[in-house]
């Protein structure tokens, strides 16, 4: 009997523990004997993102706020009805959101492109990808009224104008300082031109039109593209974020980001100032709308009133009415 009771308790001992229980020492153990290897990863980790860090350039942000002004709703009775106020704030709304389109649109962003010359490239084909990580920050393209520049480890490469033709848009030349000036060339042709000068290259598709005022020093070349406008304003319109703050607020807030704060800060001051400029210019195109169809109403309306003026007399005439004014 006593031996049956001693197997028996052997065989509980030994069953397995409940699944829900947690070695705490075992689990503590497995991870002390892979400690090499946790270390390794969590270095490794630490070194990606130090590296990542150094080789994306900083961004920067710049934003604004456009208050709509709802258009006064001259003329329009006092009697109003709920239903009317409500479509009046969808109005609000629907305007917010086509003026946000507007302010994207091309016929917003293609003065922006054309004054600052943002569709001018330039790069520097020497920073590689090593320099991106010694480097705490890589030079990028300052976009001016009056020029484009970038500046090199060799000197300040500056470009006032680059105009080419339609069958060179969106591919890249080479500039090089020469002894005598600069060379502008890629795969196909080269031409020799003079700095601070506008220079006039022929090509088998047209003319090839630069100036230059400034490059670095020699075999130090510039990477230039001229972009089709469609492309740049495409690519500006992506970096741009307009939106409605809040709902029903007729507030929009827009936001540009790039590498550079001051260049990110001068782009969205011209679409602004650009998109209020062609507010401006709708305003007063509907104004000359109203005054022409005005205009052609005037003698349609006096027409209709000298009708009614001598439909008036006859009937007078025919049913004999005194006139009370007439003394």
């Amino acid at each position: 009997m006593s031996k049956y009771k001693d197997i028996q308790n052997t065989s509980e001992s030994m069953a397995p523990k409940s699944g829900d229980d947690i070695d705490l020492v075992a689990l503590m153990l497995m991870l002390l004997r892979g400690w090499k290897v946790i270390l390794l990863l969590a270095a490794l980790g630490l070194l990606l993102g130090i590296l990542y860090s150094r080789y994306v350039s900083p961004t920067f942000e710049a934003d604004a706020i456009i208050q709509i002004e709802e258009e006064s709703s001259q003329g329009v009775s006092a009697l109003s009805t709920t239903s009317q106020q409500v479509g009046a704030i969808d109005q609000v709304l629907t305007k917010a959101q086509a003026e946000a389109e507007l302010i994207k649109s091309r016929m917003v962003l293609e003065p922006v492109v054309d004054l600052l010359h943002l569709n001018i490239q330039l790069s520097d084909p020497l920073v590689s990808h090593l320099d991106k990580l010694q480097k705490d920050r890589i030079h990028s393209q300052i976009n001016m009224v009056d020029s484009v520049s970038l500046k090199t480890e060799s000197g300040l490469a500056q470009v006032v104008s680059f105009d080419v033709p339609e069958a060179y848009l969106n591919k890249q030349f080479k500039l090089l300082r020469t002894s005598s000036g600069f060379e502008l060339s890629n795969d196909d042709m080269s031409f020799k031109g003079w700095i601070n000068r506008p220079n006039t290259f022929v090509t088998p598709d047209g003319e090839i039109q630069i100036m230059v005022s400034d490059l670095p020093d020699e075999n130090h070349p510039i990477e230039i593209t001229r972009q089709a406008l469609k492309t740049t304003t495409d690519n500006l319109n992506r970096a741009l974020s307009v939106e409605e703050v809040g709902r029903s607020t007729g507030v929009i807030r827009v936001s540009l980001k790039g590498a550079d704060q001051d260049q990110v800060s001068l782009i969205l001051k011209e679409v602004v100032l650009s998109y209020l400029d062609q507010n401006q210019s709708r305003g007063s195109e509907e104004i000359t709308k109203t005054l022409q169809f005005m205009e052609t109403q005037i003698p349609v309306l006096k027409k209709q009133l000298e009708t009614s003026e001598a439909a008036y007399n006859k009937f007078r005439e025919q049913s004999g009415t005194i006139d009370v004014n007439q003394s």
